[in-house]
This record gives C-alpha cells, structure tokens and sequence, in this order.
C-alpha cells in the first residue's frame, strides 16, 4: 500500500507490479491507470488508517490528500495476485459534492484501531461479518436493538463524529442505537451491493462497501423532521466504505468514508 501511494504521488503508475489485466475504478468508474486523480493529486496528508487481510491477500487504506491545493478523502483497496496488483479500487470523496464532513480534522487515526483484540474476546471471520451486517438491516428495518451495538459505540464519517451526536438545547445525544431506532434513517430506502471484503480478527476489524439507496420519497410524516443530511431529499446514492472494530461480539467502533453518486450507480466491482 505503501509503494502505491508512493507512486500515486509521484504521478508515476509505472512504479507498480501490476498483472496484465488489472482492474482500477476511482468511485465506481473503470479507468486506466493513471487517471483520475493520479493528474491531480499533490500530496498525501498525515491521516493513515490500514486494514490488512493477508487470508485474502488485500490491504485497505484511508486517509487525506490535497488535490489542486484543496482536502481530500482518499480510500484504497488493493488485491494481488502472485505478487501483482490485479485490483485497485479508489475512492475520492471531494468537499465541492456537498456530502457531509470535517476533512480538515483527519491528522491521526486513534490508535484504537491498531489494538489487538485479547484472545478470549476475538470472533471468528463468520461471526464479524455477521455482527457487521446487522449494523445494515438495522438501519433498514429502523431497528437499533437487533444491532449489537457497544453501550459507548462511536461513529465517525468524512472526520465528523455522527454518533453520539452531541446534546443541544433543543436535542438530547443521541446513541447510534437510538438513532437507528428514532427512524432518523428511514429516508435510506435499501443498502445494496454489500462487500465485506476484508476481516483481521486479531484487531476484530471488518472492512465493508455498500451503495446506500436514497429515493427521495419520504413518508409525509417524517418530512417536517430535521435530518442530519440533505441526502433525504432527491434520488441519490452514496458509496460507503465502513470499517468496523469488534470486540467481544460488540461494536466498539465504526469509520466511514461517504461518496455522493447519481441514484442507482453501481460499485463498478
């Protein structure tokens, strides 16, 4: 991962061990590599969050860089094959899109994300899928309570903190159980394409894509509520790229990139 952030720097794909047929998209799009933000990108931030599965032969990345003098989100998934890349998935999530975030605020990734779990609190690759995507029918069904959510569970998505939101005079906080189960999220009518594409049961980390699907047609009852994100009103998708840290069957802890896509847009993988 390393020496792919190195030569994507250096705008210089020839640096890379690459299999003949290797695949690369930047937010869902088949391109050659090269393009996209390989033009334009002008340094990598400080913000370095790793997820490896060596079972699988991928490592995954998040952090920052600056385009054209602007922040960044930068999102990587590497697969190789016979010590090859022959998959490369980015993602770039841009301020100008309007989604959600504090980009400016990813300096350094907690370090909770590289403690091992103790052993007798570890899951199997099965069961961490699992705990995972119960964190996605919850937010379909409005239904917290099937989510094995831990009692101080913390979100971050784009470098905002989204749960615990914090309490306001007009608002108490608000865990992401109780989120989920406020029918805040109603707006999100499925979540689709869902990839749990790596697992490291010794940290308890499941790195997952998913395409949340936005309608638009909200339930007259819910209209006058306020919603975190202008998401809700008009037909979109966002690609999401979720890691989750498990611990003793409980989500501890929840990172997230989010991409703003036309409605329907496909993963491209």
């Amino acid at each position: 991962m390393d020496g792919y952030l190195a030569a994507l720097i250096a705008h210089d794909p020839s640096r890379l061990r690459t299999v003949p047929d290797v695949k690369f998209t930047e937010n869902t799009n088949r391109m050659a590599l090269g393009d996209g933000l390989w033009q334009t990108v002008d340094s990598l931030g400080t913000f370095r969050l790793y997820v490896e599965d060596p079972a699988t032969h991928q490592v995954a990345f998040y952090g920052t860089v600056q385009e054209n003098g602007i922040t960044a989100l930068l999102g990587v998934r590497l697969k190789e094959r016979g010590r090859r890349l022959s998959g490369i998935e980015t993602f770039v999530i841009r301020q100008a899109t309007g989604v959600h975030g504090t980009f400016d605020s990813l300096v350094r990734a907690s370090p909770v994300w590289e403690e091992a779990v103790p052993p007798a609190e570890r899951s199997s690759r099965e069961a961490l899928i699992h705990d995972a995507n119960q964190y996605f029918n919850g937010i379909v069904q409005g239904n917290g309570d099937i989510v094995p959510f831990a009692r101080n569970c913390v979100r971050i998505e784009n470098g905002q903190q989204t749960a615990p939101t914090p309490a306001t005079a007009g608002h108490p906080s608000m865990s992401a159980r109780a989120q989920f189960n406020s029918k805040l999220f109603l707006y999100i009518h499925a979540i689709t394409h869902r990839r749990f594409l790596l697992v490291d049961p010794v940290r308890g980390l499941v790195y997952a894509v998913v395409m949340f699907q936005h309608p638009g047609n909200i339930p007259s009852r819910f209209k006058s509520k306020p919603h975190s994100f202008s998401l809700s009103s008009y037909p979109n998708t966002t690609e999401i790229i979720e890691t989750f840290k498990i611990r003793a069957g409980k989500i501890r802890r929840i990172f997230a990139y989010v991409s703003l896509l036309p409605y329907r847009q496909r993963p491209g993988w």
